[in-house]
């Protein structure tokens, strides 16, 4: 299973990765609609966390080596959610820093997101 999760993530990565370098203008957006939308938007932000990150800590709990980035990622996926969910206030402080100006900003996850499902690919295959 631990695998499979990682394959998935590798998937999601790599597209949502390209997607924040190509298109950091469009991230930044997304994420203002959102805040416009108050609370509610906080919410659209965990609720698209949330189920990564639980199918992360429900079937990937690696502890070791490349892989256990993944695990960790996961859980920081669902405490983000929780904490959005529990105490929308500061998932708006955190979605009032996003700024059309500073799109750029988002190349640098994205990259990150590149960057770390190559080293799954590695991880896996390169054995």
């Amino acid at each position: 299973m631990e695998l499979a999760i990682q394959k998935l993530t590798i998937i999601c990565f790599l597209v949502i990765g390209l997607s924040h370098i190509f298109q950091p203008r469009a991230w930044a957006e997304f994420f203002i609609r959102l805040r416009e939308k108050g609370e509610t938007g906080v919410f659209i932000t965990a609720f698209i966390h949330l189920p990564m990150g639980a199918l992360i800590v429900a079937f990937h709990n690696v502890w070791h080596g490349i892989p256990m980035v993944l695990t960790i990622i996961g859980w920081g996926y669902c405490i983000k959610s929780l904490i959005y969910f529990v105490y929308p206030k500061h998932g708006l402080r955190m979605l009032s820093r996003v700024k059309v100006e500073r799109s750029w900003e988002f190349s640098a996850p994205g990259v990150i997101m590149v960057v770390y499902a190559c080293l799954l690919i590695y991880s896996i295959y390169g054995k």
